[in-house]
């Protein structure tokens, strides 16, 4: 399986999540366990979404 995306949006995430502490600014995501578990689900959501295409069009590709 294919987590690139998966890899590199946590370590964006990561990333900017150091910059905001470096630079003493807050963090641009939500200050509560629901707001936390929201992004969490859409964030599983696309990528669920682009596992399905991408398993659909090749399987198009077969026919």
């Amino acid at each position: 399986m294919r987590y690139t995306k998966i890899v590199l949006g946590l370590l964006l995430s990561f990333a900017v999540g150091a910059a905001c502490h470096l630079a003493q600014i807050p963090v641009p995501s939500p200050p509560v366990l629901s707001g936390a578990i929201l992004v969490f689900m859409m964030s599983s959501g696309y990528w669920l979404v682009d596992r399905y295409l991408a398993a659909r069009a090749a399987a198009g590709s077969k026919l």
